[in-house]
């Protein structure tokens, strides 16, 4: 592929991760001003700040909103320093989120982020329900820590907060019957940090139910933490992914972008990283391969046993004594692929 082919991509890689921030940034920036509330950012920083301006606390929900506010504001600007982006594949996205729920692996390799507080993108929006039944797409989020609910820290500090998850801001759009945005929705989940086995299914679980800043949740039932326990399967499993032994990841270079707002330095750019942009093809290639042997097999009137595997992680133990462990993640296979006979030959994902 030429340098020219690739450019639109990799610009509107970086442009999608700005304008993601921005709709985190933006809105709750407006919130804190029109509460005089500006300086409780740098005050959830860990900065100094005037406490003089910062309003006296109510004892009630609106002190948890502002708060609330300041803590996604922060991430948003601690992650304009380091401008770190995963930009996934979609094919790799929807093999992810179809990981097996009981598939085990150890919770401490999730501290291993290959990069500080990386925001994680969605070019093609992952697509849930609410517990309205309302059709929703994430485009993305942003990781931090949080240690207490008035302060953010960074990921590169989750050992120095043993025990404290990963804070993530999505960003989750709201859908009409035709697929226009009616709703934008910006909240925050937890994705865990301990060193105990754990699997999707506990953490989905152990699910905390987070006020959502913008947007109307309503009571918080069976629906709601069933559909918040989606968007933490959502997390978790492309967390964990990068996490892995050896992902597929690749640092592209991206054009420099003009910039836009006081404080942003001209020509920073983000640090774009395609993820899954080598096994994504890979992927799609072998579930079309799939879905022709099970079209060829119903016509001939075959009795077909196969069937696929999805993509899981797997605990390797290695080192002295076998005590240390990684994880890799093994892509969707077919199996019992000889019941197709030498049509099934060859049907596997190949891994670059």
């Amino acid at each position: 592929m030429s340098r020219t082919s690739k450019q639109p991509e990799l610009t509107s890689g970086a442009a999608l991760a700005e304008a993601l921030a921005d709709q985190i940034e933006t809105p709750r920036l407006k919130f804190l001003r029109r509460a005089d509330a500006v300086p409780l950012v740098q005050l959830v920083q860990g900065r100094e700040a005037d406490l003089d301006r910062v309003p006296a606390p109510r004892g009630d929900s609106s002190d948890d909103h502002l708060l609330a506010a300041a803590g996604m504001v922060a991430a948003t600007r601690m992650w304009r320093v380091t401008r770190v982006v995963y930009d996934f594949d979609p094919s790799l996205s929807e093999s992810l989120v179809d990981m097996e729920l009981d598939s085990e692996f150890p919770g401490e390799v999730l501290r291993r982020l290959p990069h500080p507080n990386p925001l994680f993108l969605f070019r093609k929006p992952i697509m849930s329900q609410d517990q309205f039944g309302r059709p929703t797409a994430m485009r993305g989020f942003v990781l931090m820590l949080r240690p207490s609910l008035a302060q953010v820290a960074s990921t590169v500090d989750v050992d120095k907060h043993e025990g404290v998850p990963y804070t993530v801001i999505a960003v989750v759009d709201v859908l009409d019957g035709h697929g226009a945005v009616v709703e934008r929705q910006t909240m925050e989940l937890s994705a865990p940090t301990t060193a105990e086995n754990t699997t999707a299914r506990k953490v989905m679980d152990e699910a905390p139910v987070i006020h959502v800043i913008g947007g109307e949740m309503g009571p918080q039932d069976s629906a709601l933490r069933e559909y918040m326990a989606r968007l933490t399967l959502i997390v978790v499993s492309h967390l964990l992914y990068v996490c892995c032994d050896k992902p597929d990841m690749e640092k592209v270079s991206a054009p420099p972008q003009r910039a836009r707002r006081r404080g942003v330095r001209l020509g920073r750019v983000a640090k774009v990283h395609r993820v899954g942009w080598r096994l994504g093809p890979a992927i799609r290639q072998f579930h079309e391969q799939v879905d022709r042997l099970r079209r060829t097999a119903i016509r001939r009137g075959w009795k077909v046993i196969p069937h696929v595997r999805r993509g899981h992680p797997h605990t390797f133990l290695f080192g002295p004594g076998k005590t240390l462990k990684k994880v890799k993640w093994v892509p969707p296979l077919l199996v019992n692929a000889a019941a197709f006979g030498i049509d099934g030959e060859g049907i596997i994902v190949s891994v670059h």
